[in-house]
């Protein structure tokens, strides 16, 4: 029986392809063994050219060469071995254990910065220092919300305005802006907003924003966010004085019977619990218990956050005070007033009924001629209102500019938007200018007046 190194010589000398796996190799593929010369198995000579004993091979290291060494194939065989060495990656256990540990560590670093980065999230943009009303106004980022507002309404929305869609949510959470649809009322306006209506909408042009659920009455001091019944064209919203200020209080028109607006409350909630209630009056017994349901879910919801449901508080009979001019819609203006001076005010050269019969003059002379005669005495208000105005008595403008607008003659509206960008130019009001350029633009009547 040829010794060890009659073996190691005769492998030497073997002409043939030495396989790369060496004594390690498994192939019993007949065809594999003729093409590769394999060393001795007891046996492998060392990098010196001394003989060392082989390692004794654990039962991990059998299991690895298994892992990491693929079969060999009768199509493999008859291709060419690769000539670079195969590299392990020998890893011990405790290696390993470190490594699992170093993952689980990491892990748990990342659930902590997630939770940090919502706890940032829910800071940022807190309205009237609470989260609640930021992180349930139904989108993922408040904070664009509120901005996408100011930025495309050009007024902020008051802390109420969140606070009421919260209740609608805990009402009707699949559309919050039907919530009080039993009683013929819908949310519109900025609350399509938070609705995610209007942000998915492609809106090229701004000025469709300035008019979206604007009624033909509504003077820019009034934002309509509630919509009522077409038939009478009822509607809700916020009335300011300033724009840069939040609103006095909410008021209502009938955009299909007149131009009157009518204060209801200081907040939201009060505006409607005045609403239902009066809806009681008149509903059929059949609705009755929904609309009853819907003033008690509004009641509890108001008392649990402390939202006072006065139909005039305060703040309001404070502004009241302050009304330099009744105007046609009854709302009034306010205007700075210096009762000592008499100076931010005078009253117009023509009352409310002389004004009032001239513009019925205009609209019903029977051509341009009769109605250019009526023109020229409302012409003549104009120019006594512009001469008040060059004297610091910016309201008489402003009252003119009011008047006309609700009087909602096309014949007068050209004058009406002059007498408005005199007054809010003055007054340093931009953003009522830029809306009543906007609205009377496209002036629309009816009760579609939503652009999605």
């Amino acid at each position: 029986m040829p010794t060890s190194d009659e073996l190691y010589e005769a492998y030497v000398k073997d002409p043939r392809i030495p396989c790369n796996y060496g004594v390690k190799c498994y192939q019993k593929n007949q065809i594999h063994r003729d093409k590769y010369k394999h060393p001795p198995p007891d046996d492998q000579k060392g990098k010196n050219g001394t003989r060392s004993k082989p390692k004794k091979r654990t039962r991990l290291d059998r299991r690895k060469e298994e892992k990491d060494e693929p079969p060999i194939t009768d199509s493999d065989s008859d291709s060419e071995v690769p000539k670079t060495t195969l590299k392990k990656c020998c890893v011990s256990l405790d290696s390993f254990d470190q490594t699992a540990d170093a993952g689980q560590s990491s892990s748990k670093q990342r659930e902590s910065d997630v939770e940090s980065e919502n706890e940032q999230k829910s800071d940022i943009g807190s309205h009237s220092g609470t989260e609640k009303e930021d992180n349930e106004t139904g989108s993922s980022s408040p904070v664009d919300e509120k901005e996408f507002i100011k930025e495309k309404f050009l007024v902020e929305m008051p802390s109420d305005f969140y606070r009421f869609y919260e209740l609608c949510k805990e009402i009707s959470p699949s559309d919050p802006c039907s919530a009080f649809k039993a009683a013929d009322l819908l949310l519109v306006g900025p609350y399509d907003v938070l609705n995610g209506k209007l942000l998915d909408a492609k809106v090229n042009n701004n000025d469709l924003y300035l008019r979206h659920w604007r009624y033909f009455y509504d003077p820019p001091e009034f934002q309509t966010i509630i919509r009522g019944n077409d038939k009478s064209g009822l509607h809700l919203g916020y009335w300011r004085d300033e724009p840069k200020k939040n609103p006095i209080f909410v008021a209502k028109n009938s955009a299909n019977v007149d131009c009157k607006i009518k204060p209801v409350a200081e907040t939201v909630f009060g505006a409607v619990d005045d609403y239902l209630e009066e809806k009681l009056k008149t509903v059929n017994p059949f609705e009755k218990p929904k609309v009853a349901s819907l003033r008690q879910r509004l009641k509890k919801f108001s008392n649990a956050q402390s939202i006072q449901l006065e139909k005039s508080t305060e703040s309001m009979r404070a502004r009241e005070r302050r009304v330099v001019a009744r105007t046609f819609h009854r709302a009034g203006i306010v205007v700075p007033y210096d009762k000592k001076t008499q100076l931010g005010y005078r009253e117009l050269a023509a009352t409310d009924g002389n004004l009032k019969r001239i513009l019925k003059q205009i609209d019903e002379s029977e051509n341009d001629t009769e109605r250019a005669d009526h023109l020229t005495k409302l012409e003549e208000v104009e120019r006594l209102a512009t001469i008040a105005a060059d004297e610091c008595d910016f309201g008489t403008c402003l009252e003119l500019g009011h008047d006309l607008f609700s009087s909602g003659s096309k014949h007068v509206q050209t004058i009406a938007v002059r007498m408005l960008t005199t007054a809010y130019s003055l007054l340093n009001r931009p953003e009522f200018l830029k809306i009543a350029k906007a609205h009377c633009c496209d002036r629309k009547t009816g009760c579609v007046l939503g652009i999605i």
